[in-house]
């Protein structure tokens, strides 16, 4: 999400109404009688579009005053009934919105005080945007999931729909094209394992109910998908802002992104680096603490119960600790080794320690063992 910041999304506002109206302004024949109509489409969508979420998202402080201007000119353009200057007068009034709007744009890009934030302020600007991707991949496979059921219930009462999904239309068709997908592949590929309950595992089928079930591959690709944007936007965006936020330490220095820490994010770095790297088998992330629904050795593979926990987890005060500097401990050896020979020596660590932060222990204590055999 690249409006992580209430500043940001104010500036995407006001430029896209600037855009929209200089367009109408420039093309609108000043000599046309103005339809009603007219006048009420631009007033329905400036309020829709802009107007109300902009009255939901209503800054405080000095961002507030910049912006008061623009809310205020689209506001009084909603309330207008009738305009007896026809299509001049429309015009006029579009174009001073607009010059508001770009105003109001270019005051909160050059204002960088107004990019300064709290600890706080960054921890709510994440939280929103933790709980919206959660959402988003909760919902996903939604519209697909009807088309599944759609297609299904065609075929079962035994109507001639074809055996292929158009992409750009969202139609059953019956010749395949680089636009389709085989409805095969999309319903087995929507369709979870089945449960059968039985007098001797009713227990463990009761708790796999319970716990969501076992979610099908295209559920389970976008809940994947959400610990790499999730994690993407800890690193990228919220960890520099927060170090930003914490302004110096002790030494007068400012903080530094790795200064900041989350034991939690830590865990959602190694759900994600096993679903990259280890073809999604729990391996480094096998000892979790707080995600702890990972099986070690067995596929990642979260339930809709699990992912939707996730969002009673977000560590607001784990967030709020204060940084600490961090001191590097370790220095590569310095010697030059052949490529070939290296990567021999890389593949024979990585099959003695599939956990990658436990590779280093391992040639260490070859080297302590040979070292220690020469006394």
């Amino acid at each position: 999400m690249p409006l992580e910041d209430q500043v940001g999304r104010w500036i995407e506002r006001a430029e896209h109404i600037k855009i929209m109206l200089d367009q109408m302004a420039a093309t609108w024949p000043s000599n046309q009688r103005l339809l009603p109509s007219s006048l009420a489409n631009l007033q329905e969508m400036l309020t829709h579009s802009y107007l109300e979420p902009a009255l939901a998202d209503a800054p405080e402080g000095a961002v507030a005053g910049i912006v008061e201007p623009l809310l205020t000119a689209l506001t009084e353009f909603r309330e207008i009934t009738s305009m007896s200057g026809g299509s001049r007068e429309f015009v006029e009034a579009i174009t001073k919105i607009r010059d508001i709007a770009q105003t109001t744009a270019l005051s909160l890009r050059s204002d960088d005080s107004l990019r300064v934030q709290t600890v706080d302020e960054v921890i709510s600007d994440f939280a929103e945007e933790y709980r919206t991707s959660l959402i988003l991949a909760l919902t996903a496979n939604y519209a697909l999931s009807q088309t599944v059921t759609r297609w299904r219930d065609e075929k079962f009462k035994g109507r001639g729909v074809g055996n292929h999904l158009d992409l750009s239309t969202m139609q059953f068709v019956g010749d395949p094209s680089d636009r389709t997908i085989p409805m095969a592949n999309l319903t087995s590929a929507s369709t979870g394992e089945p449960l059968v309950v039985t007098p001797s595992n009713f227990g463990a089928a009761m708790k796999e109910m319970m716990s969501g079930g076992t979610p099908p591959p295209i559920y389970r690709m976008a809940y994947t998908q959400w610990f790499t944007t999730i994690h993407a936007a800890w690193e990228d965006t919220y960890r520099p802002r927060l170090a930003a936020a914490h302004g110096v330490g002790p030494d007068r220095k400012s903080w530094e992104k790795n200064d900041i820490r989350s034991e939690f994010f830590h865990e959602v770095k190694l759900i994600r680096h096993d679903i990259s790297h280890k073809r999604g088998i729990c391996v480094g992330s096998a000892h979790n603490k707080i995600i702890n629904w990972v099986v070690p050795g067995e596929e990642i593979a979260p339930t809709p119960r699990q992912m939707l926990d996730l969002l009673d987890v977000f560590p607001d005060a784990e967030l709020r600790c204060p940084p600490t500097k961090t001191e590097s401990t370790t220095d590569p050896l310095p010697y030059q080794f052949e490529r070939e020979w290296v990567a021999r020596v890389r593949a024979h660590v990585e099959r003695l320690a599939p956990a990658k932060k436990k590779r280093a222990a391992v040639v260490q204590q070859v080297l302590d063992d040979w070292m220690g055999a020469e006394h």
